[in-house]
């Protein structure tokens, strides 16, 4: 996949999910994308991070997990709990899983979340392998059956 058609896929999950964060470790670089579609990139071999020029045209690659943006996650990092919408976590998961796929093997995809008082919680998915979430300084390593596959994210989250 072009630098191009990467940057504007994370752009349209950042926009899509209201994700505060992505980053997409990918065979080409590290490119990262923040809550206000700023893309940067870096080649995994250089120390310091390189201009790339990108074209604002190129299409973002489809995904099939559509990702809805939740309102923030309730995380209480010393209980380890997550507290949100009905399958909030689980359809976050799915649609990592599914940027993961997107991307191309062996690409591995961290989003990180928009909680209550700012605890860190993200989740990190390679296609093929089971997510880990993050919880401040935790880390729980889910097993492979998580997210559930073909589960529908929840009904008018924000309403």
């Amino acid at each position: 996949m072009e630098q191009a058609e990467v940057a504007a896929t994370l752009r349209s999950f950042v926009s899509r999910s209201g994700a505060v964060h992505v980053v997409a470790a990918t065979p080409a670089g590290m490119f990262g994308c923040d809550a206000s579609g700023y893309v940067s990139f870096q080649l995994t071999e250089e120390d310091e991070p390189i201009e790339v020029t990108i074209d604002l045209r190129a299409v973002a690659a489809e995904l099939d997990v559509d990702p809805h943006a939740l309102p923030p996650f309730d995380a209480d990092a010393l209980a380890g709990e997550v507290t949100g919408p009905l399958g909030g976590l689980e359809h976050t998961a799915a649609a990592a899983l599914s940027l993961s796929r997107a991307l191309g093997a062996p690409t591995v995809v961290v989003v990180w979340l928009a909680t209550e008082d700012d605890t860190e919680l993200a989740i990190s998915a390679r296609d093929g392998e089971g997510c880990v979430v993050v919880l401040g300084d935790e880390q729980f390593e889910m097993d492979e059956s998580w997210p559930p596959r073909g589960g529908q994210p929840p009904e008018n989250p924000a309403a």
